[in-house]
């Protein structure tokens, strides 16, 4: 079902987004100015708590379908599977580490800057993977019965931050990410 495929590659463009807002705040601690907490919790928080139990769940399943269909790419699924786990780990402890500083907790920027940076990393590279490796042969050997329990197994949510209403809480982000963008527009 092509339709999945091409909504998760819409977004990994808005995780991409992201994580580009995430390395812009990161670039600061090197200009010797300060980044904002707020921003970088507000991103890392958005992608543990939508990307991680929405988009990477709905990928396991269909790993697991694929893996049946065809057992000659299991390798590569255990790698994106533990890839997932990584990212999911990693982000719980930015996410804990950001909000320790915004509680005024003294960590070094170093701390915070290798975990953020680790963070990107591991993200920029798993997307990378799926776009490359994983998404031809998903879409090559899945069946519609396969994509249907795919979509049966995660019910859809409302993306807080791209879908149609944007949460409070990520207002101010994603004005700024409209702002990068030159749209301008006024968030809903």
């Amino acid at each position: 079902m092509r339709k999945q495929i091409l909504k998760w590659k819409a977004e990994y463009v808005d995780f991409l987004r992201l994580l580009a807002r995430l390395e812009l705040q990161i670039s600061l601690f090197h200009e010797g100015a300060s980044p904002s907490y707020v921003l970088m919790l507000d991103i890392v928080y958005y992608l543990t708590h939508f990307a991680d139990k929405f988009h990477h769940p709905r990928e396991d399943v269909a790993l697991a379908k694929l893996g049946e269909r065809d057992p000659s790419v299991r390798a590569l699924i255990q790698r994106v599977l533990g890839e997932h786990k990584v990212i999911a780990s990693a982000g719980k402890q930015l996410v804990e580490q950001l909000g320790a500083v915004l509680n005024g907790a003294l960590l070094t920027r170093e701390s915070v800057e290798a975990a953020a940076a680790t963070y990107v990393t591991y993200y920029r590279h798993h997307m990378a993977r799926g776009e490359k490796d994983l998404f031809p042969i998903v879409d090559k050997v899945l069946r519609p019965v396969d994509w249907k329990s795919v979509v049966a197994a995660i019910p859809s949510k409302d993306d807080p931050l791209f879908g149609k209403e944007v949460k409070e809480r990520y207002r101010v982000l994603h004005r700024q990410i409209e702002l990068a963008s030159g749209s301008g527009k006024s968030p809903s």
